[in-house]
């Protein structure tokens, strides 16, 4: 006569056990693996950042050897009018005057230039200090196209310039992508509020001074 094998398996509560465990790892892993995630994209966008970074600062300096002379044409008293207009069309990355300009700076007796400069991915524009997009012309094409054929025209970036001196970076692979990279001030250095403003903004209405080293 054969005896009948009895059944073995999990009880209810041992699946309620099991069930109950595994919530609570994934309530640990799930954020930790997001964190670590987010962290590696975004060094990963600062590693671009300074690609771009390096790039303009390349062609930044070739347009200052270029422009200097026009710009001491520009600021020179003796300078005829029509001259100075006819010199200020040649220039490309434009000037702030000491008007505009703090008291301490005028107190100080320099002149700034000041350049901002998007690319959105397809075209590059310059961006005023009131944060207005301006037309876009043949050099806005050349200089994206110097900075492009080293780069290789990925993503979205905002380059700030004073003084023909490349001040900051900020990189995403989208306008308004979840990971940004900022140089030189990396992301992981931001304090916890501005690194919270870069990812909450979209490339083009990022705060420069935010990555600029002080």
């Amino acid at each position: 006569m054969k005896t009948k094998k009895s059944r073995k398996g999990f009880t209810l509560m041992e699946l309620i056990i099991v069930i109950a465990i595994m919530g609570i790892l994934m309530a640990i892993i799930i954020p930790s693996w997001g964190y670590f995630i987010r962290r590696a994209r975004e060094r990963s966008a600062n590693a671009k950042a300074k690609v771009v970074f390096n790039a303009a600062q390349t062609e930044v300096t070739r347009l200052g050897a270029k422009e200097r002379p026009l710009n001491n044409i520009m600021h020179n008293p003796a300078s005829d009018s029509v001259v100075v207009a006819n010199t200020e069309k040649q220039i490309y990355m434009g000037d702030y005057t000491l008007k505009d300009r703090n008291e301490a700076d005028k107190k100080d007796n320099r002149t700034y230039y000041d350049f901002v400069f998007y690319w959105d991915g397809e075209q590059g524009v310059r961006i005023d200090d009131k944060g207005k997009k301006i037309a876009a012309t043949g050099d806005d094409r050349k200089f994206a196209r110097a900075i492009n054929s080293i780069t290789g025209g990925e993503g979205t970036y905002k380059i700030y310039v004073r003084n023909y001196n490349v001040m900051s970076v900020v990189y995403s692979d989208y306008e308004n992508g979840n990971y940004k990279g900022t140089y030189p001030v990396g992301m992981d250095e931001l304090s916890d509020s501005d690194r919270s403003s870069v990812r909450e903004s979209s490339v083009e209405n990022v705060s420069m001074d935010l990555m600029t080293l002080k």
